[in-house]
Parts: C-alpha cells; structure tokens; sequence
C-alpha cells in the first residue's frame, strides 16, 4: 500500500437508492413474500412469531419482525386486530452506474492527494483547536468498511444474509468512511473526524444491493449500541411507515441520524429517510460553491456540503474520486462529531441548533430548499482563542526548551475546557518536559563528576530520577554510579586511615560501614585488610591490659583494660575479656570495701580522741580511697573533728 506507484485513482458517481418509485409494494409474483411485520403488542408479536410465517429478524427496539410468508398468511396477519400494518421488505441498490473509470498511474497518483473540499468548510480551524472527533461513535450504514492503512475500524456488524463480516466488498461504505475518519499520517487524505469511532454497519451487498430489513436492522443495532451519529449515504422516493419509526426511534434514544437528499437533481423530492424531520437532509455543492447539477432539493434539505469530485480510500488500500449527495453527507456527520467533542453534553436536538451557527449561507437569505440553512463551515469560538494561545505557546516551549516557556505553556494548557485539546497540547509539552528534564539531568551529571562531592551527587541523582525509564536515564545512571563508587573510596580510605590513628571503635565502626559499600575488588580487600589489622592490634591491647589488671588489681589498671575492652567489636574474644575483666572489678570492689570500713573505724577513732595523731592517720585512710560518696561523707566527719589544745 505504501508503494503509491501501484494505487488506483477511481471516479465514479456513488450513491445509493431504493428502487421502488411508489408506495412501497413488493415486485415477487411467488406465492411467498419477505414483509415486515409492525404490531400494537406482545399478542400482536405472538401471532406472528406463532404464524406459519418463517421469521427472518427480530428487533430490540422496534415493534416489527421480518418475515417470510405466502400471501395468505400476510392476509391474515394484515387483517389480525393487533398488527398495526405490514409492509413489504422492498429492495434497493445503487442508483448510479456501476462502471469504474481506472486512472492510469502517471495520470494521478500521489502520497498525497488534493482535498479541495477541505477549505469550504474551514475544518483545519477545528484541528487547530484540537478538533478530532475524539470518542464520538459513528455508524456509517452501507456496504461496510474494507481494510485500510488509512482508516481505524471500531468494530461493526453485518445485517446483510450471506456473511457475518462487516467488511466492504462494493466500495462505497469505505469512500464513505474515509472522508469521516482517514487517519492523519502523512499520506493519503485526511479524514474531517480523524480520532472518531467508526462503526463498520453493513447492509448493502457487493452489488450495493440491500433490503428495508436489513436497513432496519443496522438502525437498531446503532440504538443498541449506543451510537452518537448515524451517517446514511442511501435513501429511496418512497416513504416507509417503519423506516419512519425506525429513525424517529433512534432519535428519541439521543442518536443524531444524518441522510443524503438524493441525486435526482433540483426540484425533486428529498429521498428518505432523510426527508423525515428526525433526520438530518444534505445536499450536495460543488468546487465553486454552487449547488451541484444531480443534487436533489426540498424543504427538507437542512445542510449542504461539497460533493463533487471528493477523493477518499476505497477497496484494497485504493483511493478513489466520487461525487455524490452520498459524498456530502459524511462531511455534516463528521462535523457533527466535531461538534459533539467541542460540547459532550448536547443533545442531538442542541447539536443541529449548534450547526446552524457553524454555517455559511449560501442562495436566498435564510434556510433555503438548495442549500438549507447553507453550507457547513466551522466558526472558532472564545475556547478556540484560549487554545490558539496556548497552542502557540507549547510551540514556542518547542523550539526554546527553557523551563519558563515550559511552565508558562503548561499553565495555559491547563485552563482550556476542552479535555481531547487540553490532553494533546499537554502530551507536546511532556516530550519537551523530558527533553528538558534529560538535558538538566546531563547538566548535573557533569557538575558531579566535575566536583565529585556529596552534594552534586544528590543533586544529579534526584535529577535522573524524574526521568523515565529509558536509555538517557540509565547511561546517566552509569556515569553517576562511577562518581558514587570514586567518593565512597575515597570516604573509606580516610576513615580507615582515621580508625588507625585512633583506633577508637566509632572510626573503626564508621570505616567498616564505608568499605563494606564498596563493590568487590582488590581495593575493598586492602582496606579490610588494613582496618582488620586496627582490629586485631585492638585485641591485643584489650589481652595485655587486662592481663596486667589481673596481676595487678589496682582501679587504674581495671579502668584501663575496660577502656581498651570497649574498643573491641562485639565477638567472642571480646565477651571472653569481659568476663575476666568483671572477676578483677569485683577483686577491686572488694579491696576498696576494705579500705573503706578501715577509713570509717579510723575516722571513727579520730571523733572520739579528737587528737591531732588520730586525726592524721584517719586523714591519710580517707585519701586512699577512690572518689566516691563513701569518701566525701568520711571527708566532711573528718574536716568536723577539731584536735585538743
């Protein structure tokens, strides 16, 4: 399909019609006939389903069932006082020719093919507001939607007898869908509703042949499911008292069903359905603005749009060119749906009031049988201004990349009312947002590995991540991570270097904590090598100190072992010690009781003789003994004995 060299440019005129020309009477001259059966109520729809009538289709929404019967079963049931009427099932098929004109290659082919219909109605300003169709759900009633790179196909059903597959195998359901909803991709066309949700509803055959069944059985499918739009590119000069109901239904379900007038030329009747008031009449206009010389005209034509020579996909990744009220009225649908995205909240009946507004009058003055109100044509509102500013200002955040553009164009995005518009300007900004986030982040990195400090690291490490997971982020990661690994080295070589000159357990505790972050290699093994050896000395000091204290159980020495034990990293070498260590505190504990009942009785002898050499004696007692309350108490009684004279 990408190779263009290869498509076909096809003109052809296709629209489809009825083939009956007076009141709806069936051509079968056998004994059986296909009818639809409306009835008043349940018994009436029991009669029929109870009937020797063979039934063909049932509806959900409407009161009718499609049969088929020999004529005096419909005899019976015209005459049965709970059937409201019966009608036949009518056929119809394309009113055109059915010759296709193949263009030669070298004549038209293009990546890109010339829209002029595009300009008349000013839809680029739509685009420009963030105009898409965006959620709005249209059901193109036709001969189906084939496969193409241009188009989106949201699903679909068949209503015709032979296939279950909504797949277009005439061509004219995809000429159709394309000028709602082409894809904007850079080739091909563009579709006026790109981002609508279109439906696949096929009820013509690969003849462009159908039936009011299955007509009637694409409307109701379209109220089931809950469609926004309804586009019917086909209609008949006769009237249909259940295809009447049928879109008067929809309508009152809130579907807003739009219908192609006919190409019968000027002065003859509109065809139905769109001649019934529930749908929306278009005519056809041509390239100059002029009503086109095949469009059919009335007082029910409410619309106009260009149909003459529009290019749109076709079979078989083709484009193609036809011209045609079947043209025309997907034009209005899918300005409908852009209408229905700029205000979610109305009505079908608020959207028709609304395109009036959106319109340029063309003929007489006022709503006229040619043109309707006049041709569509979108007027940009207030919002749009709002939009257009911040559109404008995400686009100069684009080419700055300065984080106050950025933030000023976030701003503005954030105040459109528009949610699809609002959305797409704000995925813009977070693709400059990342470039601008990727380019900080670098900025940072390089600071770090610059200055390899602490705090350029923290820095640079909250920068990269704000960034989304991706290549930048994770080769930023890679030369940070090299930062990280230099400066916990060289934090691990100076507390190393501090623990083995102090040899003090928070340095040693602090420069175990820092080797231990670091990855494994001969650096961390020479530095734990070297902190083992702080480690180990410590140990020994800790045996020789308390081994002296052992020998010698004096309090200096207790306190001395104690202080060395408590360098010591918890182990078992370590509770070893002080376990021995205790046994020399309680040794010591005990000689200093000793000394302290000596100095009492002394103290005690010095009150009672209150002589200077008893007083003399219990002083130099008292001074032997270590601080404690003990020697403060015997202190104060002793500084309170006053010697004889």
């Amino acid at each position: 399909m990408k190779n263009m060299s290869c498509k076909l440019v096809v003109s052809a005129t296709l629209f489809f019609s009825f083939l009956a020309t007076g009141p709806l009477a069936h051509a079968q001259t056998s004994s059986e006939k296909e009818v639809i059966v409306v009835y008043k109520n349940k018994a009436g729809k029991d009669t029929v389903l109870e009937s020797d009538a063979e039934v063909e289709q049932q509806y959900k929404h409407l009161p009718a069932v499609a049969v088929t019967a020999d004529q005096e079963t419909v005899k019976e049931l015209k005459q049965d006082p709970d059937i409201l009427y019966v009608e036949n099932n009518v056929s119809f098929a394309a009113a055109g020719g059915t010759d296709v004109k193949v263009l030669s290659d070298s004549n038209e082919t293009s990546d890109n093919f010339k829209q002029w219909n595009l300009e008349p109605i000013q839809v680029k300003q739509a685009w420009k507001a963030g105009l898409t169709g965006k959620d709005v759900k249209i059901a193109v009633i036709d001969s189906g939607i084939s496969p193409h790179d241009d188009l989106s196909i949201a699903g679909g059903y068949s209503a015709v007898s032979y296939t279950s597959s909504y797949k277009d195998d005439n061509g004219h359901g995809t000429h159709v869908a394309g000028i709602i909803g082409a894809k904007h991709n850079g080739y091909g066309i563009d579709g006026i509703a790109p981002e609508a949700q279109i439906y696949a509803v096929k009820a013509l055959d690969q003849n462009g042949s159908g039936n009011l069944q299955s007509l009637l059985q694409g409307i109701d499918w379209s109220i089931t499911n809950r469609m926004d739009i309804i586009n019917m590119s086909l209609g008949t000069t006769a009237d249909s008292q259940i295809l009447h109901d049928a879109v008067d239904k929809a309508y009152e379900q809130g579907v807003l069903l739009v219908a192609a007038s006919g190409n019968d030329g000027n002065g003859k009747p509109v065809d139905y359905p769109a001649a019934y008031s529930s749908v929306v009449a278009v005519s056809a206009t041509n390239e100059n603005n002029q009503l086109a010389s095949f469009s059919t005209t009335g007082n029910e034509v409410e619309f106009s749009a260009p149909g003459t020579n529009i290019t749109s996909t076709y079979l078989h990744q083709y484009y193609a060119t036809g011209s045609g009220t079947s043209q025309a009225t997907p034009h209005v649908a899918a300005m409908f749906a852009l209408l229905k995205q700029r205000d979610p909240a109305e009505t079908n009946v608020q959207l028709r009031a609304d395109m009036q507004k959106n319109i340029v009058d063309l003929g007489a003055a006022g709503r006229d049988q040619q043109f309707g109100y006049g041709l569509i044509q979108y007027k940009a509102q207030e919002s749009d201004a709002a939009y257009t500013s911040a559109e404008q200002a995400v686009k100069k955040a684009e080419q700055t990349k300065v984080q106050t553009d950025i933030d000023k164009a976030r701003e503005l995005v954030s105040q459109l009312p528009d949610p699809a518009a609002k959305t797409a300007l704000q995925k813009r900004l977070d693709n400059v947002q990342s470039y601008r986030s990727v380019k900080d982040a670098k900025d940072k990195v390089v600071k770090a590995e610059k200055y390899k400090t602490q705090q350029t690291v923290d820095t640079a490490q909250a920068a990269i991540n704000k960034l989304p997971n991706g290549t930048d982020k994770a080769n930023l990661q890679k030369r940070l991570d090299q930062v990280k690994r230099y400066i916990a080295s060289k934090q691990a070589k100076e507390k190393v270097a501090k623990a083995e000159k102090s040899k003090k357990k928070t340095d040693v505790d602090s420069a175990q904590s820092a080797v231990s972050k670091l990855p494994d290699g001969s650096e961390k093994t020479v530095l734990q090598k070297r902190l083992n050896k702080v480690k180990s000395n410590n140990l020994k000091t800790a045996q020789q100190s308390v081994s002296a204290a052992e020998k010698k159980s004096t309090d200096a020495n207790a306190t001395k072992a104690q202080s060395a034990v408590n360098q010591l990293q918890s182990s078992k070498d370590k509770t070893s010690l002080q376990k021995r260590l205790d046994k020399v505190k309680k040794k010591v504990a005990a000689a200093e009781a000793k000394k302290v009942e000596a100095a009492k009785n002394k103290v005690k002898k010095a009150e009672k003789d209150k002589t200077k050499k008893a007083k003399t004696s219990a002083q130099a007692a008292v001074n032997q003994l270590k601080a404690s309350t003990d020697k403060t108490k015997l202190q104060k009684r002793l500084n309170a004995v006053k010697p004889k004279k």
